[in-house]
């Protein structure tokens, strides 16, 4: 690429490095046992594909039909998902899920996946699913927290979610870590989901970003971006929300 040159001289603001292989790897958890011993928090095993199809279909079945619903159907799992008895073989795979196992019956009951982009040092919280009668014991809680220990050893430097708009538990849940997380926006119609039968629409989404591992030094900063007035104007009402989030 050395004989051509970048539209304008961006990069101005933050640190840069050299151009070289990029890998996000995924780090293989120490499995976590809830307070009361019900519950095991591990990854996903190759044994376990039908139990976590069948989980996902109850938690998050808005996902059929559209690019998302490899999860619910098990005979697709082994092309996207790395698993605890596979974990050096798949290390190539997109996704991770870490799940919560009730340890009396063995059944799964919660789960939560990551998605990485490798190239892009990054990691999206891809989705967050408890059966119904499950919600609220505080399972997620534990799911993210083995998930963001993954992502702060996997080499990544930014993270991404989106947020359901049908879904207000899960975006209060995720403004109470604080300033972890910004807000970035709101994509009306982004993704098709699922409204039963066999009809479908297209759902809003929420989104969020944080950087970690010193990512946000190689991020251009505000005073450096080229905005139109109007392009401003929303990201000056982003930081202001944003600052506004608890610590």
């Amino acid at each position: 690429m050395t004989p051509y040159q970048p539209y304008g001289q961006m990069g101005q603001s933050c640190r840069r490095r050299p151009i070289r292989e990029k890998q996000v790897v995924w780090v293989r958890p120490q499995p976590l046992t809830s307070a009361d011993g019900r519950f095991l928090i591990r990854p996903l095993r190759t044994t376990d594909f039908a139990g976590a199809a069948d989980l996902w279909r109850q938690a998050y079945p808005e996902v059929y039909g559209s690019l998302h619903d490899f999860i619910l159907f098990p005979e697709d799992y082994p092309a996207h998902f790395v698993c605890d008895d596979d974990w050096e073989a798949g290390q190539d795979r997109p996704h991770c899920m870490i799940v919560a196992e009730d340890t009396a019956t063995g059944r799964l009951v919660a789960g939560g996946i990551m998605t990485k982009l490798a190239r892009n040092l990054q990691i999206e919280f891809s989705f967050a699913g408890t059966r119904p009668e499950l919600r609220r014991h505080g399972l997620m809680a534990l799911i993210g927290k083995v998930m963001y220990q993954m992502a702060k050893v996997s080499g990544a430097e930014y993270l991404t979610t989106f947020l359901e708009t049908w879904h207000t538990i899960t975006q209060a849940a995720t403004l109470k870590w604080g300033r972890r997380w910004r807000l970035a926006g709101i994509f009306p119609g982004n993704f098709t989901r699922w409204a039963g039968g066999q009809e479908e629409y297209r759902a809003c989404e929420v989104y969020l970003y944080q950087f970690i591992n010193d990512g946000e030094a190689y991020a251009t900063k505000p005073e450096e971006w080229h905005l139109h007035p109007q392009v401003r104007r929303l990201w000056q009402c982003l930081e202001e929300i944003n600052r506004e989030l608890p610590e």
